[in-house]
């Protein structure tokens, strides 16, 4: 795929069919699909190849709600390949409950349930750095594994197993896949990327129902007009709903926000830890819940073994989704992350001391993970039992435009986000049970944290996980939510959306698959409508 510069490129290079806007894996991952079918499509990027000093003025936020522990990577990364950048490349699959209305939690529900997402799954997967799509949850992981499953099977009644999957980019094993640096590997002629290209307002016609063109700022303040058939806002879960509020010159209160959808319902995904286990007792429940390696034609890759909330439990005690891991705490003379950065290229006198010093783990690591495909014997200072969980759509937790400008003048996104009750009672519950389990099992007792007891009222240190969602959400009635079932902004005829931005509920897990499943979704469904009669909107309006 081109990069250009838009500091570098004439006004004959602003029209295309497509306009996507952000260059994270969603709105890359729509080019890609786009131009395989042969369509023009030009990416607009805020930022350049890196991030600099100068990108945190924009990458601002005002908060006004619950602390986060990253307050900039949640207004997006402003760099090519966007959120990409400093992910950690860790995928799960949402469940089905996910998707179904729940009475016990506010403003539940999808317009569409998991069987929409799961034809696109192992595309999705090919574009994520995965080896599977589907195939891996509960169950089913052992025979994708080609492993018998643990006789010591866990009470599925209270806690079922559950399975992340790591990315891994295709030209460095030890990283998970970076879009930026791989966006000029990627084989698409008809598809470009424009650097330094900030879109600053979405124009429409005079009834607001039809996209125009969108105004991109570059350096030195110099308003450029970029003119297309359809438009993908793909600028993450906090810069998609300001820029749709900032576009207010014709359309008072912003683009798709006539019923006052826009921004709302801002939810994230709570983690910390709630209990812990020495090193001289973690090596069974390690054993038992911890990493496996796993074959595919796309390579070897990593899952990790956790336990979530069954869906009983979630119905019977009113209580959202919620997973449980065991997290390895190294030590700083730990073998293993020593030879990690040597084959990384970060040569370190100190790292071969280390890998010399015990070279036996090193050797029997090694072997384990050949022949066992399984996690590598690392040296501890203490495992942690950390929890993550879904949040509840609340309309109150909403982003905002601020009285505060960045560099170019754009109101700051003013971020009000909340936490619930619900939330904390979840995480208590599903460590109890896992107590319950680790006893029934044989396991060694975990050392609960005071907040995570069963009794405790003080508030669980739970910190954000940078995952904003649910701001642009999905529904059937565009008086509950912002884009319909295909991802269009309801009353636009041509303005789309793809990321998390539009997720209604969350779950537990880590967000990246499913917005690439949708993703590729929505290119479908634009390339469908692009060849329509010209009784398409799209077509006609061209």
């Amino acid at each position: 795929m081109l990069v250009e510069d838009l500091r570098t490129v004439g006004d004959d290079a602003l029209r295309t069919q497509i306009c996507v806007i952000g260059s994270g894996p969603a709105g890359l991952t729509v080019a890609t699909e786009l131009a395989a079918a042969g369509l023009r499509v030009l990416v607009l990027e805020s930022g350049g190849h890196e991030i600099t000093a100068d990108d945190r003025a924009f990458a601002a936020i005002e908060n006004i709600g619950a602390p986060r522990a990253q307050p900039h990577r949640i207004a997006g990364n402003r760099v090519l390949g966007g959120s990409s950048h400093t992910w950690a490349g860790r995928c799960g699959v949402l469940d089905d409950l996910d998707f179904a209305t729940r009475p016990w939690v506010t403003r539940s529900g999808w317009p569409i349930d998991a069987g929409a997402l799961r034809p696109f799954a192992d595309r999705a997967a090919a574009h994520a750095g995965l080896g599977h799509g589907t195939g891996f949850t509960e169950h089913e992981f052992w025979p994708l594994a080609g492993r018998q499953a643990p006789a010591d099977a866990l009470d599925t009644a209270a806690l079922r197993p559950c399975f992340w999957q790591f990315s891994r980019d295709p030209a460095n094993r030890f990283d998970c896949k970076r879009w930026g640096p791989r966006v000029r590997d990627i084989v698409a002629p008809t598809a470009r990327v424009l650097v330094n290209a900030t879109v600053t307002h979405i124009d429409t016609d005079t009834t607001g129902a039809h996209v125009n063109s969108v105004e991109v700022t570059g350096a030195g303040g110099r308003v450029r007009t970029v003119e297309a058939r359809v438009f993908v806002l793909a600028a993450g879960g906090i810069a998609t709903p300001r820029l749709l509020l900032a576009s207010r010159r014709t359309v008072v209160g912003g683009i798709g926000n006539r019923y006052d959808q826009v921004g709302r319902c801002l939810m994230d995904h709570r983690s910390g830890v709630v209990a812990t286990l020495r090193p001289a007792q973690a090596r069974a429940a390690l054993d038992r819940f911890g990493k496996y390696v796993v074959k595919s034609a796309r390579g070897k890759h990593t899952f990790l073994h956790g336990m979530a909330l069954s869906p009983a439990v979630q119905r019977r005690e009113s209580l959202v989704n919620c997973a449980l891991w065991l997290q390895e705490i190294t030590a700083d003379d730990d073998p293993w992350d020593s030879a990690k950065r040597l084959l990384r290229g970060r040569v370190r006198w100190q790292d071969l001391r280390t890998m010399l010093s015990d070279n036996g783990l090193v050797a029997g690591g090694a072997r384990r993970r050949s022949a066992d495909g399984a996690g590598l014997p690392h040296r501890l200072v203490h495992v942690e039992v950390r929890a993550v969980v879904e949040q509840t759509p609340d309309a109150d937790s909403r982003v905002r435009l601020s009285t505060r400008t960045d560099p170019l003048g754009m109101p700051l996104p003013q971020v009000d986000w909340r936490i619930s009750d619900q939330e904390d009672r979840t995480v208590r519950r599903a460590t109890a049970l896992l107590v319950g389990e680790f006893a029934r099992l044989g396991l060694p007792a975990p050392q609960v944290v005071p907040t995570a007891l069963p009794d405790s009222t003080d508030p669980l240190p739970l910190t954000d996980c940078a995952h904003p969602s649910g701001t642009t959400r999905m529904s059937a009635d565009p008086r509950h939510g912002v884009v319909d079932q295909h991802c269009r902004v309801h009353g636009v005829d041509n303005l789309y959306i793809a990321g998390s931005s539009v997720f209604p509920t969350n779950g537990h897990v880590n967000p990246t698959l499913t917005v690439i499943a949708l993703a590729v979704r929505l290119a479908d469904t634009l390339r469908a409508a692009l060849a329509a009669t010209a009784d398409s909107p799209i077509a006609r309006r061209n």
